[in-house]
């Protein structure tokens, strides 16, 4: 049995990557903040598309067929600068923003006519102000700047590889000194994706100091004043790591070659949902509304929320057994009419409104038993009527009546005979339970003001908040996988006898 229940552990994990589709391909479709006209005409163009790019609006769904790297980005910028125009001015700042990265596909520029070669060249000099090159004037001369650059790439053209940048980050992490930092900062961008490679949160003072001086070099290249500062402490270092891994994560294409194996990863990377999974994987799961890691959000609210839920199918099913038993026990008479109006009753009151009212008698207690019995009451009704419904059945079974008529009292027949075999379909029922008392936890966080869940999931329907919607949906498809391989265990402790036939019940499934 433990065979067959690691083997269906194993299954839930496809189960989870095609809950991730679907649950992706639906939220893909709903209306994203930056579509709304008035959040539109309060930005610039250029703000709008950085908001709509970090929110990876600007890529396909699920494949890529031309992902753009570098290579691509810088290629195109040069020719809208070479061939003038009003889109020149644009194509500069991106030419400016891919820095360094950029050099090796553009230079040198001897294939572009004069004029154009000149304007290329006049749109990198604020490239080599930012990398610190001697005689970076020459670069924003129109007489010296082809020449400025040509000189540059015969002289330095050769340390713009892979493996030099690599030991020259290994360098800074060793020693940490301002001339192997100064060394980075004359690469520019093409530093950066070893930079942020190496950039790790920080465990210790040491660590600390090796990442900030790698923070320092990406904010000196990238022009984003996001830095560690002296008196930062290490959450608030390993906060802005954080932050450093997320922009990577965004713009990363912006800097990085795709070759071979890295163009094929990127038909499915360069996507809304690779950059997600990506993102899942390696970032804690995302950012969520809050700023914080969507998992750090989790360990922190999941606790509440599931002692509501779980407490309250606990609470509701210790009272729903006994009570349908003895519904069964007294069937047609009044107080099986009673036990069913009570149920029932409690079923059809509104979650919100008895929250409300409890609320306002504790006074504001803040308490999780009571949230706890206000979801309990909603979930009553189904479990007793199961029971009633299953013990009544069993009842008139032969095996039932012959005890019966050995001698045994009505109660004796039903926790004996007919309990082992009616509560099986309750423990069934149970399964289909947390759902809807995830609802009801929900209300009842918000009337009794508890940081579980429901508080951060409202905020991030508002806000379509990607990393969190689905961290919900796939931790919900989890824990009802779960739920399935516990009903198995559930179903061979209550009656052993029922073990072969849930083994090859599953195994034929």
């Amino acid at each position: 049995m433990l065979r067959h229940a690691l083997r269906r552990l194993l299954w839930t994990l496809p189960t989870l990557v095609g809950v991730s589709l679907l649950t992706f391909f639906v939220l893909s479709f709903v209306p994203d903040p930056t579509d709304d006209p008035l959040l539109a005409s309060s930005l610039s163009s250029a703000e709008l598309a950085r908001l709509r790019r970090e929110r990876f609006l600007d890529l396909p769904r699920f494949i890529n067929l031309e992902p753009r790297d570098v290579r691509l980005r810088a290629l195109a910028a040069a020719q809208t600068i070479a061939d003038g125009g009003d889109d020149a001015g644009a194509a500069a700042d991106e030419l400016r923003r891919l820095g360094g990265a950029a050099l090796p596909h553009i230079l040198p520029l001897d294939a572009l006519a004069p004029e154009p070669r000149t304007r290329v060249a006049l749109a990198l000099a604020p490239v080599a102000a930012r990398m610190g090159l001697p005689r970076a004037d020459d670069a924003a001369d129109p007489a010296h700047a082809v020449a400025f650059w040509t000189r540059f790439w015969d002289d330095r053209g050769i340390e713009f590889r892979p493996a030099s940048v690599r030991s020259a980050v290994r360098r800074l992490v060793r020693y940490g000194s301002a001339s192997r930092a100064a060394e980075l900062l004359e690469l520019d961008t093409f530093a950066l994706q070893p930079v942020i490679a190496a950039l790790q949160p920080p465990r210790d003072a040491a660590t600390l100091e090796q990442a900030r001086a790698l923070v320092d070099v990406a904010a000196h290249i990238a022009e984003i004043d996001d830095r560690i500062a002296p008196g930062d402490d290490l959450a608030e270092a390993r906060s802005c790591v954080m932050r450093w891994k997320s922009f990577w994560n965004v713009y990363r294409s912006d800097f990085e070659v795709f070759t071979g194996p890295t163009q094929l990863a990127a038909t499915v990377l360069e996507t809304r949902y690779g950059k997600w999974a990506l993102g899942a994987v390696t970032h804690r799961l995302g950012v969520a509304a809050t700023g914080e890691p969507v998992l750090d959000e989790l360990a922190r609210r999941a606790p509440v929320t599931l002692a509501l839920v779980f407490g309250a199918i606990a609470l509701a099913y210790a009272v729903a057994i006994p009570l349908g038993a003895l519904s069964a026990a007294s069937r047609g008479r009044r107080s099986d009419s009673a036990i069913a109006a009570a149920v029932l009753t409690a079923a059809v009151l509104p979650t919100a409104v008895v929250a409300v009212a409890a609320a306002l008698l504790s006074g504001g207690a803040r308490s999780l038993l009571l949230p706890t019995c206000i979801i309990a009451l909603s979930l009553v009704a189904a479990p007793t009527r199961q029971q009633r419904a299953a013990l009544v059945a069993i009842l008139t079974q032969d095996f039932v009546r012959a005890a019966r008529a050995r001698g045994a009292g009505t109660a004796r027949a039903i926790a004996v005979h007919g309990l082992r075999n009616a509560v099986l379909p309750v423990v069934t029922l149970a399964v289909l339970e947390p759902p809807m008392a995830l609802g009801g936890a929900f209300v009842v966080e918000r009337v009794f003001q508890l940081h579980g869940l429901g508080e951060l999931t409202l905020l991030a329907v508002q806000a379509r908040d990607v990393s969190w919607l689905m961290a919900i949906s796939i931790g919900a498809a989890a824990i009802a996988a779960l739920g399935v391989i516990a009903t198995d265990l559930a179903y061979v402790l209550v009656d052993p006898r029922l073990g072969p036939a849930v083994l090859s019940r599953r195994s034929e499934a």
